[in-house]
């Protein structure tokens, strides 16, 4: 009953909620150079927050204006502890970052917030009126649907007063930009005013003295004197525009604001996109102005529902194979039924523990119920063939028989279901990026394995002694199946007679076969996540530095053409600039391919093609990727760091390895993220004339932040208002003022209040420098991204080899991103598998009493590796995290029918018969539920192991090598383990005498 209660409340996602302690520091020092934000901010930071205890890695970066610092706690610290740390330690140090500087701002990076659907607005009116659109009707609707934790939006330019200076007229009437700035602060402000009470009454005060309109503005009054009265209209223009383009966002080629919609954590997604559509077709789209439009052009609920809606069917099919094998097997409807009516209750049982923990349906929670079909079947089977074979043996009383097969086979189906536990159990304990990953699989799976084991001994027992009776005559059809089992148990007593006649031969053909998977793996390729086709990609364009707006729109224009020719894409969203960094010469561009069921080729092969083409756009690097899996690691695949302490020696060497890179085709086009060459304008202040003239440094340094971009220095609304407070920029004329004209227009008053000049302070020389510095556990460093045409692991090893003849002491090379995670991968995989070989085999010693008894259990192991390794070799799979997890359960899967198989022989071995006499008669006799639960393994993983649809990239592998484990495990378990046994028993003979 909960299980179907919480099948109705849990959520539907692509990936688990991934909880990574990851905190932001981001500070504001407006026009700061990156080398003032990395001394001043940056590294202030760093040292501060370093010394907090369970850093794994720290990283800054300094760009124009803008620091950002990130700090990546190891796995299970808790997010909000981290926050506290974090905070407190900034807060020690606030004082000692720059005046100028605005406060930082701490945040944990959600990973799951990224947006779920991206809606775009387009139509004919003004920026300002679309923008007003969008922040007034749109996002206050998407704002209050149930699910939805923020609406973000993008394009479009902000309403914004400007008021552009002309310093020409400003001096003619000596007045200076802080005067200006001073008048206004002055004469445009809203003050609070109390309450003046009058006898019985009592009236609010309200003391607004800003202007609410631009002629108001105008008027401001800056001075009265000899000269009369000096308005701001006199000195500059005034008027109600937009901010500065910095950004374009277009949607197919046409300019459009983007609204992006993030869920809330354990938010369903698909309810959320789902309602956003309906809010969009019902209430928004009727109330917008003719000609205005909205559309949804990126829908993450279509990847997770055809995702979902696929495993689902596999699910479905895995569940009636497996039921079709039962009924194969024990050619009985009411048996059948029994084993029927188990999987779903073991699997609603699993779905209870998804509820209690915030669980949503995903690609691993899923994966573990597939896997669960063939595993829960495994006990009920067991015990429901025993009491079936209670009745063929002539057993009449119904209760005796349920009672007596289910004794038979307690210990073998106790210790079956201990040895999966014990593998699952291992991976809860799982660190890093795969823990995270796979221990929401490891629990999902360990319950439904709990919750079979008390099934099948219990409701199973019970429902064979209602259900069971002593079958009368049979049909002719099953009368030959029958036959035909019976014909398959005499083939495999006389294969077994063979086998034991050649032990030695058999035993040296399955060691070769087991070094010769392990040969085999050392030749696959290695990577973190699998890539997987969502019908969907990401263009990265970079232009060189100091590249324009209007640069950047007529070669992404280009791009967008040649997008637009590809016959397979159907949609693209153009992001042209980064509003945090600041920086024009970047843009994204998110495409939408044709489904993938209607397409003839693989996405693979379509960013092959658009790489090639987009090579042909001259003035441009694009980089084509995948979209990342997660909001904070990047698209590309492989990332790489190199670290050193001195700015300049890292930006040489990294040069010199970039272009190396570069020449080998297999590392893809490889991506620098530091660069030396940003055009910049250096400005030089003669320190002592400036004193000596009454001129501060600090009010230079207002008068070139205001000659540059421009400050806020009010806030305005109309009367009425709307409800919003507009930002009042002020800037100098681009008519009066050319910086490369130098300083002659622009006056400063010095402390006795005489003007002064600024070219007689100041000088400007034309440089280059840094766009950006990046640290990397306070060193500097440079990335280097990419995706290569080969695996991951293939890739890096090939990097390495490169740098070797780089690198100078005192640099290195490290992995960052899926890299890092590959090689953390590897090692948490290598000690779950140590580690579970151990508890099994613990497990299994207490259960047969013996030391030993427990190696032949546990000979299943190797042989499934076979399978698993060669499965994934033919199918085109690499080692990554899905198929080495495969790889592990493999440990736990398999040794069920070892257990079966010596647990019968122990019995035969205890009425008296030698070990001969036992494995010939009890192997046979435990053929058929060994052959059942394997089957029933393979089938229910078969669908999912063929599927080609969204998601099968990435649960694909792990099908696999389950599927192909079981089969190699089954075929030689059934010789191997009885031949090891004769042998091991042999041994034991010679050593008593």
């Amino acid at each position: 009953m909960f299980g179907l209660i919480g099948i109705a409340s849990v959520g539907l996602g692509k990936l688990p909620n991934i909880d990574v302690p990851l905190i932001t520091i981001a500070t504001v020092h407006p026009g700061a150079s990156p080398e003032a934000v990395d001394s001043s901010i940056s590294g202030v930071i760093e040292s501060a927050v370093n010394t907090v205890s369970g850093i794994d890695y720290l990283e800054s970066s300094s760009l124009p204006g803008y620091s950002l610092v990130r700090v990546k706690f190891k796995t299970g610290l808790d997010p909000d502890v981290a926050f506290n740390e974090i905070q407190s330690k900034v807060n020690q140090i606030a004082n000692r970052l720059p005046r100028e500087a605005q406060t930082p701002v701490i945040a944990k990076l959600d990973v799951n917030a990224t947006p779920v659907v991206w809606v775009v607005l387009r139509g004919d009116r003004s920026q300002e009126q679309m923008h007003a659109i969008a922040r007034h009707h749109i996002k206050r609707q998407l704002e209050t649907i149930n699910g939805v934790g923020q609406v973000a939006f993008g394009g479009g330019m902000e309403r914004k007063i400007q008021i552009k200076l002309d310093l020409v007229r400003l001096s003619s009437f000596n007045m200076t930009v802080s005067d200006v700035i001073a008048a206004i602060s002055r004469q445009h402000a809203q003050r609070p005013g109390g309450f003046i009470a009058t006898g019985d009454d009592e009236r609010m005060l309200h003391l607004d003295m800003e202007h609410h309109s631009i002629e108001a503005l105008r008027g401001l009054l800056l001075n009265q004197g000899s000269n009369g009265r000096i308005t701001l209209g006199d000195v500059a223009q005034v008027s109600d525009g937009l901010d500065d383009e910095r950004t374009q966002v277009s949607y197919d080629g046409e300019s459009v604001i983007a609204i992006a919609v993030q869920k809330l954590p354990n938010a369903n997604t698909v309810l959320v996109v789902r309602e956003v559509e309906r809010r969009l077709k019902e209430t928004i789209q009727p109330s917008l102005p003719v000609g205005v439009r909205v559309e949804l052009a990126i829908n993450e609920a279509n990847v997770i529902g055809e995702t979902v809606l696929a495993l689902r069917d596999h699910l479905t099919t895995g569940l009636l194979l497996a039921i079709l094998v039962v009924w194969g097997f024990v050619l009985n409807i009411r048996s059948t039924l029994i084993v029927a009516i188990a999987i779903p209750i073991s699997l609603l049982g699993a779905v209870v523990v998804m509820y209690f923990n915030n669980y949503s349906f995903n690609i691993m929670s899923m994966s573990a119920l597939l896997l669960l079909i063939g595993v829960v079947v495994d006990d009920a089977i067991v015990v429901v063939e025993n009491i079936h074979r209670k009745f063929e043996a002539g057993e009449q009383d119904p209760d005796t028989a349920a009672i007596e097969g289910t004794t038979e086979v307690v210990a073998p189906v106790v210790a079956a279901s201990l040895t999966l536990v014990c593998i699952f159990a291992t991976v809860v304990f799982m660190e890093g990026m795969a823990g995270i990953f796979l221990r929401s699989f490891a629990v999902i799976t360990t319950v439904g394995v709990l919750v079979s084991l008390f099934i099948s001994l219990s409701l199973t027992p019970a429902l064979g002694a209602i259900l069971l009776r002593p079958e009368g005559q049979r049909s002719s059809v099953i009368q030959f199946i029958d036959k035909f089992h019976g014909w398959v148990e005499h083939l495999y007593r006389q294969g077994l007679i063979i086998a034991i006649r050649n032990r030695l031969l058999i035993l040296l053909v399955t060691f070769a076969l087991v070094g010769a998977s392990f040969w085999l793996m050392t030749r696959m390729g290695t990577e973190f996540i699998p890539a997987d086709d969502e019908s969907r990609l990401q263009v990265k364009v970079t232009a060189p530095a100091g590249s324009s707006l209007d640069y950047m729109k007529r070669k992404v224009g280009e791009i967008e053409f040649v997008l637009a020719s590809h016959v397979e894409v159907k949609h693209f969203l153009t992001t042209i600039g980064d509003v945090n960094q600041g920086n024009v010469n970047e843009a994204l561009i998110s495409v939408i391919l044709t489904p993938k069921q209607e397409r003839q080729i693989g996405q693979q092969l379509i960013m092959s093609e658009l790489t090639t083409a987009l090579r042909r756009v001259a003035g441009v690097e694009s980089f084509v990727n995948a979209f990342p899996i997660l909001n904070g690691l990047r698209a590309e695949t492989m990332e790489l760091h190199l670290s050193g302490t001195n700015l300049h020696a890292v930006a040489e060497i990294a040069q010199m390895l970039h272009e190396r890179m570069r020449s080998i085709p297999e590392l893809g086009n490889v991506q620098l993220s530091l660069k030396l060459n940003q055009p910049m304008v250096s400005v030089s202040i003669d320190r002592e004339r400036a004193a000596r003239l009454g001129l501060s440094v600090t009010a230079i340094g207002e008068t070139l932040s205001l000659l540059s971009a421009g400050i806020d220095v009010a806030y305005f609304n109309d009367l009425p208002s709307d409800g919003e407070r507009y930002d009042v920029h002020l800037s100098a004329d681009r008519d009066s003022f050319n910086l490369s004209e130098g300083f002659e227009k622009v006056y400063l008053r010095n402390a006795t209040g005489g003007l002064i000049r600024l070219d007689t302070v100041a000088g400007i020389e034309n440089t280059y420098g840094p766009s950006i510095i990046n640290r990397r556990n306070l060193t500097y460093s440079a990335a280097f991204y990419s995706t290569p045409t080969v695996s991951l692991g293939e890739a890096l090893a090939l990097v390495n080899e490169l740098a070797v003849d780089v690198l100078s002491p005192g640099y290195e090379l490290s992995p960052g991103g899926q890299a890092d995670e590959l090689e953390k991968t590897v090692y948490y995989i290598t000690f779950v598998f140590l580690t579970g070989m151990l508890m099994v085999y613990m497990v299994l010693a207490s259960q047969f009493n013996s030391l030993l008894q427990p190696l032949l259990v546990m000979l299943a192991q190797p042989l499934a590796i076979i399978g698993g390794v060669a499965a994934l070799w033919l199918a085109g799979h690499t080692l990554n995290i899905y198929s080495m997890i495969g790889l592990v359960l493999l440990v736990g899967l398999v040794s069920k029918n070892s257990i079966l198989l010596i647990d019968r022989i122990n019995n035969r071995r205890l009425s008296g018969m030698d070990a001969h006499e036992a494995i010939l008669e009890a192997c046979p006799l435990r053929l058929r539920p060994v052959l059942m639960t394997s089957l029933t393994v393979v089938l229910a993983m078969l669908p999912a192991a063929l599927g080609h649809g969204p998601g099968s990239g990435q649960y694909g592998p792990l099908a696999v090598a389950v599927l192909g484990g079981v089969i190699s495990s089954t075929l030689l378990t059934l010789f191997v383990v009885p031949v090891a046994y004769s042998l091991l028993e042999q041994w034991l003979v010679v050593r008593r005498t």
